[in-house]
């Protein structure tokens, strides 16, 4: 009679894959019990509107979700640059065009896709301007993924909250009602001159960019074509932040994105500052005055270039004159002192 030598190492392996398979089973179903859990955490400690008073890290800039639906033709996204050199309220009075800045101190890419896309959800932005200085900050991969899981599950980044917790945390969903009055920007009066006399020296050198950071770049370029919206990178005036190897080196990357680059600091598209009166801080941001010269430029070029549209008069956009006259009286404090 005649035996099939490989059944017990057929069996063998049977058991061992039968095995294999049960622990894999336990781990998906762990996997997804874990992820509940973090999703269930998360919508309690998460801010139950995007103001700070609730909690909401980065206020100004989530406060483009309380803007109306579909409402903003231009989104400016970057770092300190940003807020204090792009007036949202300065480019509606001149252009008619509706903007917002979502700008945060020191921000870095994963940062700014995690604003893009969450802007992204609620505007559909014919353009998308990212201020240039934060595409030099480098950061770990740890940093990136650790955002990564902040968007999936807040509690990784609210999880302080717990301490501040009500009983409608427990009950309300998150929503977005509070919109920042100034549209993201923030006014700086101080004067504190810069010394601009190596500021843009010619050279043909290359100013070295962190690789992560240029696959954020390429990452958040992908995701405006997606949408449909241009990508434009932009950088503001400053001594401090910027000279001419961050341009050549920005100069070839937007050619090789296919993206618009714009440079307030050399060229024909030259923003014309004062830099003994228009820097709060020797040359690092612009202070109002300054804002006012880069912003007045920007909206040209916006305007013409990219046809955004002038809503100036139009009903649905009233509350934009209604800010605009609060935003004239605060520039205009002390003026005539």
């Amino acid at each position: 009679m005649l035996h099939d030598a490989t059944t017990p190492a057929t069996g063998r392996t049977q058991q061992r894959a039968a095995r294999h398979m049960r622990i894999a089973l336990r781990l998906v179903v762990t996997g997804i019990v874990l992820c509940g859990l973090l999703a269930a955490v998360s919508r309690i400690v998460q801010p139950k509107n995007n103001q700070a008073e609730f909690g909401q890290s980065d206020s100004e800039a989530h406060g483009v979700l309380g803007e109306p639906r579909d409402s903003i033709d231009a989104l400016v996204l970057g770092d300190s640059e940003s807020f204090c050199s792009i007036s949202p309220l300065q480019l509606w009075g001149e252009q008619g065009i509706t903007s917002y800045v979502c700008g945060t101190s020191g921000q870095i890419l994963p940062l700014t896709r995690s604003l893009l896309l969450s802007a992204l959800s609620k505007q559909h932005p014919k353009v998308v301007v990212l201020e240039t200085n934060c595409l030099f900050r480098p950061f770990r991969p740890g940093f990136a993924l650790n955002r990564v899981l902040q968007d999936k599950f807040p509690v990784f980044e609210y999880h302080n909250r717990w301490k501040k917790l009500r009983a409608e945390d427990l009950v309300y969903a998150p929503q977005t009602t509070w919109t920042h009055e100034l549209k993201g920007f923030r006014i700086k009066k101080d004067t504190v001159a810069a010394d601009p006399s190596s500021y843009m020296a010619p050279t043909d050198e290359l100013a070295p960019m962190p690789r992560l950071g240029e696959l954020y770049l390429r990452s958040i370029a992908r995701i405006c074509r997606d949408n449909g919206t241009r990508l434009v990178l932009v950088n503001t005036p400053s001594t401090v932040n910027w000279n001419m190897k961050r341009h050549n080196c920005v100069q070839q990357l937007a050619g090789e994105l296919d993206v618009d680059y714009i440079d307030l600091n050399t060229g024909k598209n030259r923003a014309q500052i004062d830099w003994s009166t228009d820097t709060f801080d020797g040359g690092d941001h612009l202070n109002l005055s300054g804002a006012k010269k880069a912003t007045a430029k920007l909206g040209e070029i916006l305007r013409n270039r990219y046809q955004l549209p002038d809503h100036s008069g139009e009903s649905a956009y009233r509350s934009w004159d209604e800010a605009y006259a609060r935003y004239e009286r605060v520039v205009n404090e002390g003026a005539a002192s």
